[in-house]
This record gives structure tokens, C-alpha cells and sequence, in this order.
């Protein structure tokens, strides 16, 4: 059994380790690009300058318009850098990105426990890493961990709001997730956005988000989710472990029926946008085994649709997701809502009840 941790006393050096081999497996898979890749239409494919974020006349009334406009009702205080919060036996603090990369933005550590007797899962997690277009673009990688992304805190409630305005981004995308606790073990994610400009996604009109979670020590590495072994859901559905492959010790999985991403041959993340034509989940929920008996698990209200889906991404010891928009218009509404755990490992039908229950909570909204 491999066991994939990190030293918690050499956050340094354990990210510059972890940008290194992410940076060679970008050019591993330049090099052997495979299913998806082609030549594409050059609209759009290179930045060739760099973003500065224009100075805000007015931050507290931009998030407001950026709340109302992505439909949330809730008012919010001023920027903040971290918020910290408790949910029934779990402890969380928030970040904004002031301090990226030495901290990144997103959850800052997240515990479980009572008193001084705390398992925390993180070096740091929900981490939004990249933010992604089908063609060559210099902010394909890493732009999400850079330009301001706004934290603030809910006057009258529990939830936080991690706020990326449209002025602020190189892509033109205004995004917004709320983060609510939801006793005894887990976090609510409400995830909304919009494209200003979707002329920045060139001729292939979608865009792909990623979040990382960077756990402190894993159990296997392995990624679990209900699935078939074929790629349209016809064999019979079972328990997947997500094994690593021979030659590829990472990768992404899609959900049941699920077409390929198409790219240009020359993308600069192609990693990110490449998935194993097997196997595919056919319910949207995974989760891996920690350290300490513990389970990380992540629930999703949606799997793959005419325009947008789900996909599980395997990083060890990263345990990642993305977000993919595949039918952008200007201005339209698009987001899904997931719910994360952290708690102690009972079993794989105990994690499929709670998917269970909470899809049921999902559906009575």
C-alpha cells in the first residue's frame, strides 16, 4: 500500500516540489497528446501580454452588483483576508489570495475533532488552480491563483463568499463561491459565474475551472467512485478504484457517456484537459481514504449535460475536480453545488448513503 503524504514542516519546499512535477507532467503530456488534440482555430489561442487588474473606484459596490448579478441574496461585510468557522465537530478557515502563493486561497485548513484532539486533512484545499480555454493561452496555468479573489463574510449567517470580479480577470469571467458549514462534518460549496467576453475562449467556447485539494497524507492515493468499466455506462455499474495507469500515475475521469475535451496540439495544459476513456462515474460523488482513518469525500449535484459537467481529477497527493462550461454565452448563468466531508472512514456504502441523502436534501430545494 503506498501511503502519499507531506513533511508539515516544509510547506515551502513541498510546494515548489509539487509545482515542479505538475510542470513536467504539463510537458510530458505536450509531447504525447493523444485523444482530443488538434489543430484548432487560432481565435484567440495566445495572450501575448500580460493582465494588470484595473484599481476598483468602489470594492464594496462591485461585489454587491457581482452577488446580485450571479442571483445571490445575501449582503456581505468588507474584504476580508481569512475567515475562520465551525461545523459541528469540524474547524475551517478560509482565504482570500492576498498571500498566494505561499497561502493559497480557499480553505486554509479544515479539522475534525473536539478539544486539542484535531485530524487536519489540508496543506491547503478548494483551491482554485486554474482556470482553463481549448486553446493556447499564457493564463491557462495557474492565472486563478493570481489577481485579487475577494473574501467576505455573510453579515447575518454562517457562509462566506469567495468573489473574483470580471475586472479583475484576465478571462473576463465574474465567479462566485459561497461556502456555508452544514454540522456535524462537512461544507457546502455554491459555486455560480459568467463570461463578459466569451471571445476569450476562441473557437472551442468552453472553459474548464480546477480545484485542488492538497491533503496532508493519503491513504492509497486512490481515488473511489460508483462506475462501469466502458465508456457509455452500458456494463453494470460497481465500485471503481481508481488505480493509477502504467506510464500515467495521474489523471482525469469523466462521467458515463461524457464526449472528450478537443484542443490545439500545442495547448500548454493538456494535462488538465486530457481524461481516461474509462472508466466513468455514473453517480457524482468520489472520495479517498486518508491518514488517521479519515475520508474525504465530495458530492456534486450534477454530472454531464448538453452544457456543463463534472470532472474527478487524480493529482496525489492532490485529490482534485473540475468545473467544465462547454457551451459559453455571454452572460448566462452557469454553476453547480457540491458538498464536501471529512470525517472518519466507516465504509463504501456509508459514503454512498450520505451521497444519497444529501442528493435527496439537493432535490427537495
Amino acid at each position: 500500500m503506498k501511503a502519499w503524504h507531506r513533511n508539515p514542516t516544509a510547506d515551502g519546499l513541498w510546494a515548489c516540489r509539487l509545482a515542479f512535477e505538475r510542470l513536467c507532467l504539463v510537458l510530458l503530456a505536450i509531447v504525447s497528446c493523444g485523444v482530443g488534440c488538434s489543430r484548432g482555430d487560432p481565435v484567440g489561442q495566445v495572450a501575448t501580454t500580460g493582465f494588470v487588474p484595473p484599481p476598483l473606484a468602489d470594492t464594496g459596490q462591485a461585489i454587491e452588483r457581482a452577488l446580485r448579478g450571479l442571483g445571490f441574496s445575501e449582503t456581505v461585510g468588507e474584504p476580508i483576508e481569512v475567515v475562520r468557522l465551525e461545523s459541528g465537530v469540524l474547524e475551517y478557515s478560509v482565504s482570500d489570495n492576498s498571500r498566494s502563493p505561499q497561502v493559497l486561497s480557499g480553505l486554509e485548513s479544515l479539522s475534525y475533532g473536539t478539544g486539542a484532539e484535531r485530524i487536519e486533512a489540508f496543506g491547503a484545499g478548494l483551491n482554485l488552480e486554474h482556470v482553463f480555454s481549448g486553446h493556447r493561452d499564457l493564463h491557462n496555468r495557474f492565472c486563478a491563483r493570481r489577481h485579487p479573489y475577494l473574501l467576505c463574510r455573510e453579515r447575518e449567517g454562517d457562509s462566506v463568499f469567495l468573489v473574483r470580479l470580471a475586472s479583475q480577470s484576465p478571462w473576463s469571467i465574474e465567479h462566485v463561491t459561497r461556502l456555508t458549514p452544514a454540522a456535524p462534518h462537512s461544507i457546502d460549496i455554491d459555486f455560480r459565474c459568467r463570461f463578459l467576453d466569451a471571445s476569450r475562449f476562441g473557437s472551442r467556447a468552453y472553459a474548464g475551472f480546477f480545484w485542488a485539494n492538497y491533503m496532508r497524507e493519503l491513504h492509497d492515493g486512490v481515488l473511489q467512485f460508483r462506475g462501469t468499466e466502458d465508456e457509455d455506462g452500458g456494463r453494470e455499474e460497481k465500485w471503481i478504484r481508481a488505480e493509477p495507469r502504467v506510464g500515467w500515475d495521474v489523471g482525469t475521469y469523466q462521467a458515463s457517456g461524457a464526449g472528450p475535451l478537443e484542443f490545439d496540439l500545442d495547448h500548454n495544459m493538456g494535462l488538465n484537459l486530457r481524461a481516461f476513456s474509462s472508466p466513468r462515474f455514473t453517480r457524482p460523488f468520489f472520495f479517498s481514504r486518508c491518514a488517521d482513518n479519515m475520508v474525504l469525500m465530495l458530492m456534486f449535484d450534477r454530472m454531464a449535460g448538453a452544457s456543463d459537467e463534472i470532472r474527478f481529477s487524480s493529482f496525489p497527493p492532490a485529490v482534485d475536480f473540475q468545473y467544465v462550461v462547454r457551451d459559453i454565452k455571454p452572460g448566462r448563468r452557469y454553476g453547480f453545488r457540491a458538498r464536501m466531508s471529512w470525517r472518519p472512514w466507516v465504509s463504501r456504502e456509508d459514503c454512498l448513503q450520505e451521497w444519497s441523502s444529501w442528493q435527496s436534501s439537493e432535490e427537495d430545494r
